[in-house]
């Protein structure tokens, strides 16, 4: 099978989709949307990994004949902002995702929103979808169902560190046609993401 983008590289590209989890002191109101500002300026650093069947064209058995597992490596996610009013039926978070390529941690193109489903502003779920799963033009589609996870401090008014609050995946499809030309490849399975929230500061240097 031909070295090609991992999972990590389809998020390059700005294919996400996410749930969040956390727990808050403000008040819930059973059903309204919950305020989701207090993700705003965090930062996740993730790892990435798939399994897919591989292809070599239409119409063939899958080769090998099982599930490859793939490593797609760490990436930073930054969520910049909460928009309850370019689509006020469905509100959603914006995201942006660095990778590191030739060794230096860059942003990659476009942000990823991710739509609220349900659940309380410390506890709750997303989705997000990119790329047409239905398309004939080679690239990438991949939809995901998040789940973060987050703590607050006694005082509300900071996430808690150290693995308390996270990020990670309940479920996922990934479809990819190879974009190489007169490549015939494709692969089809799912992805996982997890990682913790991290502070500013330990961030790379060109991220701070």
């Amino acid at each position: 099978m031909k070295v090609r983008r991992t999972v990590l590289g389809v998020l390059m590209v700005g294919v996400f989709l996410t749930c969040f989890t956390v727990v808050s002191a403000h008040a819930q109101v059973p059903g309204e949307v919950p305020d989701l500002s207090i993700w705003e300026n965090t930062w996740f650093k993730v790892k990435m990994t798939s399994t897919v069947y591989h292809f070599s064209n239409i119409g063939v058995r899958p080769t090998p004949g099982y599930t490859i597992s793939e490593t797609g490596g760490t990436a930073y996610i930054n969520v910049v902002d909460w928009d309850t009013t370019s689509e006020p039926g469905d509100p959603f978070l914006v995201a942006n995702i660095y990778a590191k390529e030739s060794g230096m941690w860059v942003q990659l193109p476009g942000s990823v929103k991710i739509y609220y489903f349900a659940g309380s502003n410390l506890k709750f779920v997303g989705s997000a979808l990119v790329g047409n799963p239905l398309s004939e033009d080679p690239g990438t589609s991949l939809t995901l169902l998040f789940v973060f996870t987050g703590k607050r401090n006694k005082t509300n008014t900071a996430f808690i560190m150290g693995g308390e609050s996270k990020l990670s995946t309940m479920g996922s499809g990934l479809l990819e046609i190879d974009d190489a030309e007169d490549s015939t490849e494709r692969w089809a399975g799912s992805a996982q993401l997890s990682g913790p929230m991290v502070p500013e500061s330990s961030l790379p240097p060109e991220l701070q």
